[in-house]
C-alpha cells in the first residue's frame, strides 16, 4: 500500500519519534481510511474512519485479540480522538466511536466555521494532525482525561494511576496509542510502554503494597499474592529508560533491570529479596555507591537500597578508611563560574555524617582518575548509577596564578588553567570527600 506523508517539514520532524516507535514495536500495521465523500457544516461535520488492525504477539493484549488471525480487534466503548490544524491556522478536534469491525465514526468540530471542504481535503491539508485510541474504560480510570470542548480538546495522562492487576487489564485500560496522518488514512502506534511485573519470593495468599516510582511520579496499588507467594501486576509509564526507577513491595526495594525499553509490553520477574545491607563510610570500597542515610552500599545494590534511601554519590578513591565519592550527575546541565561551582558543591545535599561535599582539588581528581584506570573510565564509570560525565571541562578546586584555576578535559584527559571570573565557565559534579 503506497503512503504519502502530507505533513510539512516542521510537522515531520516534530511526529518523527511516534513513527520511530512504530518500528521498534515487532510489525505493527495501523492503518485508517477516509470517507472523501463527507464534507462538513459550520457546526462540525461527521467522520466516519475504517480502521484495519494487525499485529503480531501477545494474546492477552487486548480481549478481543484472535489469536488465530491476528488481529487486533477493538471492543465497545473504544474511541478514537482526533486533533490537528488547517493549513489557514485553524485548529479541528473530535472524538470518534467504534461501530463495528474497524469503523469509527463521530463529530470532528472545526474552529475554521466557513471550511466546506472532504474530510479527505481537511486531513491532506493539514499542517498537522494525530490521533489516539482510547481504549473501552478509559474515563473511568483516570488514567486518560480528555479536556475542553470543540477545536479546544486535548488529552491529558495521569501516571499516577496507571496501575492494575493485570496485563490484559493495564492494556485494555492505559495503554495509549498515536496516529499519524498519512494521505490514505491514519497509521497507529504504541505509545508509553506496559510494565508487567511478578514477584517472586513473597508470603503466600496476603496483600502486598506496591509502589513504583519513575522520577517524581509514584504509582501504587495492592496485589494479593498466591499460594506460591507470587504476586503479578502491571503498571504503565511513559518512560524510555527505567534505569532511575524504584519498585517498592510490601517494604522492600525490587530491584529493577537498568535498560532502555524497546517495546510496548515488558515482562520482568524478579524475587523480592531483603533491602541490602549497608556499612560504615569508612569501610567503602570503590565501586561502593553512598545512599542518602551516610551508609555505602555495593554497587550491584544501586536498585535493591533500603526504603527511603536513595543513592547519591559513587566512591571512587579509598584511602585508609578515607576516600573520595561524585555526585551521580553533574550539578547542573549547564555550565557554571569557579565562584558559583565552589558555592552550589558545599552547599550541596543530603548532609552525609562523616563526609563533606565539595569541589574537588586537581590532586583528588587526579587520584580519582588514577583509581578508575583512566580519565575515560572514571567518566563513563556511571552508566548503572547515575549519569555519566561530559567530554568536556570539569573544574578544580585548585588555583593558579592570580586569578585561575585548573580544569580537567574529560575528552582527552589535558588539564587547562582559566580564567576565575564572571564569564569562563565549565560543568561541576561535587565530590564527598569522607
Amino acid at each position: 500500500m503506497e503512503t504519502k506523508n502530507i505533513f510539512k517539514a516542521l510537522a515531520m520532524a516534530m511526529l518523527l519519534p511516534a513513527m520511530l516507535l512504530t518500528t521498534a514495536c515487532s510489525n505493527d500495521d495501523f492503518t485508517a481510511n477516509n470517507d472523501n465523500n463527507v464534507t462538513t457544516a459550520k457546526q462540525g461535520y461527521t467522520l466516519p474512519v475504517t480502521v484495519n488492525v494487525t499485529r503480531e504477539g501477545d494474546a492477552t493484549m487486548r480481549a478481543t485479540y484472535n489469536e488465530s488471525t491476528h488481529k487486533l480487534g477493538f471492543s465497545t466503548g473504544d474511541k478514537l480522538f482526533v486533533k490537528g490544524m488547517d493549513n489557514g491556522f485553524k485548529q479541528f478536534a473530535g472524538i470518534l466511536t467504534w461501530q463495528s469491525g474497524g469503523t469509527f465514526s463521530g463529530t470532528i468540530t472545526t474552529e475554521n466555521t466557513s471550511y466546506t471542504g472532504t474530510a479527505d481535503d481537511l486531513f491532506k491539508n493539514a499542517m498537522f494532525i494525530s490521533a489516539n485510541l482510547l481504549p473501552a474504560g478509559y474515563d473511568s480510570k483516570g488514567f486518560i482525561k480528555v479536556t475542553g470542548s470543540g477545536y479546544y480538546m486535548g488529552i491529558s495522562y495521569d501516571y499516577t494511576k496507571a496501575f492494575a492487576l493485570t496485563k490484559a487489564e493495564a492494556v485494555e485500560h492505559f495503554t495509549k496509542e498515536n496516529a499519524n496522518k498519512y494521505s490514505d488514512g491514519f497509521a497507529l502506534a504504541p505509545s508509553g510502554f506496559i510494565l508487567n511485573f511478578t514477584i517472586t519470593g513473597l508470603t503466600p495468599s496476603t496483600e502486598v503494597a506496591v509502589a513504583f516510582t519513575n522520577g517524581t511520579i509514584t504509582t501504587s496499588g495492592n496485589v494479593t499474592t498466591d499460594g506460591s507467594g507470587n504476586a503479578t501486576f502491571a503498571i504503565s509509564t511513559n518512560s524510555a529508560n527505567i534505569g532511575s526507577c524504584t519498585l517498592t513491595v510490601g517494604g522492600n526495594n525490587i530491584a529493577l533491570p537498568s535498560t532502555k525499553l524497546e517495546a510496548d509490553i515488558n515482562n520482568i520477574t524478579r524475587s523480592a529479596a531483603s533491602a541490602a545491607t549497608g556499612h560504615a563510610l569508612s569501610a567503602a570500597v570503590v565501586g561502593d555507591v553512598v545512599g542518602s542515610d551516610g551508609q555505602v552500599y555495593a554497587g550491584t545494590d544501586y536498585n535493591n537500597l533500603p526504603t527511603g534511601v536513595t543513592a547519591v554519590a559513587k566512591v571512587c578513591y579509598v584511602s585508609g578508611g578515607h576516600g573520595l565519592a561524585l555526585a551521580l550527575a553533574d550539578e547542573s546541565s549547564s555550565k557554571m563560574t569557579w565562584n558559583t561551582a565552589q558555592s552550589t558543591c558545599s552547599g550541596k545535599t543530603p548532609t552525609i555524617t562523616g563526609g563533606t561535599w565539595k569541589l574537588a582539588t586537581r590532586a583528588e581528581w587526579e587520584n580519582m582518575i588514577t583509581a578508575a584506570g583512566d580519565f575515560a573510565s572514571l567518566r563513563d564509570g556511571f552508566s548503572s548509577v547515575g549519569t555519566n560525565m561530559q567530554s568536556d571541562y570539569y573544574w578544580s578546586s585548585t588555583t593558579t596564578g592570580y586569578d585561575c584555576a585548573y580544569g580537567c578535559n574529560f575528552s582527552d584527559g589535558g588539564w587547562l588553567d582559566d580564567y576565575r571570573d564572571d564569564y569562563t565557565t565549565e560543568y561541576v559534579r561535587a565530590c564527598l570527600e569522607f
